[in-house]
């Protein structure tokens, strides 16, 4: 019965997974969820089933979607997808093993940057292009995406996005904060499906998520890194710069989670009803509240707003 119910949450999952990647095909705005919560199927059927059933999962998915078009097209097309499924069984295999959540999102984003890093060079190599001018084309594929997620016209998203610069501006900065908005977005995905993943196994009879999400919290020697990349914004060389920039990216990322800890420390503290959290939640990703999130969470460090040395006052 146990073994007849466990091919039935495997076939669900499955079933969603198809459905995100239908859904991405025919609505920028199912896409746009598609590319976040993609992982969250083979994450689930992993803490259920175990690390087999994640991977069989994803490549079963994978198989799917390259048998309604097989050719090398669909599978560069899906690459991101791919790395989206990968990204959930990696998931599975560091909570099979124990490993806290912090420091299983650190692993599985370090992992997926280098293998990421690692493609990209090959296929710059194998296209012939210099990795300036290989940049520059995947910094335009970008803004494209954003345009069409954002049903914008030409130059549409750029407006939307900063109102002060224009399309070949905001391509260049793109480009040059690339290697920072790339781990933070592969952070912040996998940082949200891991939330979402404890939370519906909970509410699924699956077992209490331990430790609770108000206990995240970053190592306080990091915020020597952050003075020291604020100070490197001061040096006159536009290198310099443009580095400190894209690790006050990956660094904000991880402040804006504390942030978030401190935030959910207290609407637990409160007993706020769950439908006035999710509102809460969701308003944190929104400018400026972000940016308040980040604060938070660095002013944290010295104001202990948590008061973890008491744990029974978390």
């Amino acid at each position: 019965m146990e073994k007849g119910r466990g091919l039935l949450i495997w076939l669900l999952c499955l079933g969603v997974l198809l459905l995100f990647f239908m859904g991405g095909q025919l609505n920028p705005v199912a896409y746009l969820v598609a590319g976040v919560v993609l992982p969250l199927p083979v994450l689930l059927a992993g803490w259920r089933l175990g690390v087999r059933a994640a991977l069989l999962l994803a490549l079963a998915a994978a198989l799917c979607v390259f048998s309604l078009k097989p050719g090398l097209a669909v599978i560069l097309e899906n690459l991101g997808a791919g790395q989206l499924l990968l990204m959930g069984v990696l998931l599975s295999v560091l909570h099979d093993r124990g490993m806290p959540p912090q420091r299983a999102i650190i692993l599985t984003v370090a992992f997926l940057t280098l293998t990421l890093l690692l493609f990209l060079a090959g296929q710059a190599l194998f296209s012939g292009m210099s990795p300036q001018a290989f940049l520059a084309q995947k910094s335009g594929e970008i803004m494209g995406t954003l345009s069409k997620v954002m049903g914008g016209g030409e130059g549409g998203s750029s407006g939307l996005l900063l109102p002060d610069l224009d399309q070949a501006e905001v391509e260049t900065l793109v480009r040059r904060l690339l290697p920072g908005l790339i781990v933070a977005n592969t952070g912040l995905v996998a940082w949200i499906n891991v939330i979402l993943a404890r939370q519906l196994a909970f509410r699924l009879g699956w077992g209490e998520p331990k430790p609770p999400l108000f206990y995240w919290s970053t190592p306080e020697w990091l915020i020597f890194v952050v003075l020291g990349a604020g100070f490197l914004l001061l040096v006159p060389v536009t290198g310099v710069r443009f580095f400190s920039l894209n690790l006050l990216i990956v660094l904000g990322l991880l402040y804006f989670c504390q942030g978030v800890a401190v935030v959910a420390a207290w609407f637990h503290r409160w007993g706020l009803p769950r439908f006035f959290r999710l509102v809460g939640y969701a308003l944190m990703f929104l400018n400026p509240l972000f940016f308040l999130i980040v604060t938070l969470g660095l002013m944290d460090l010295w104001l202990d707003f948590r008061r973890l040395h008491q744990p029974k006052d978390a």
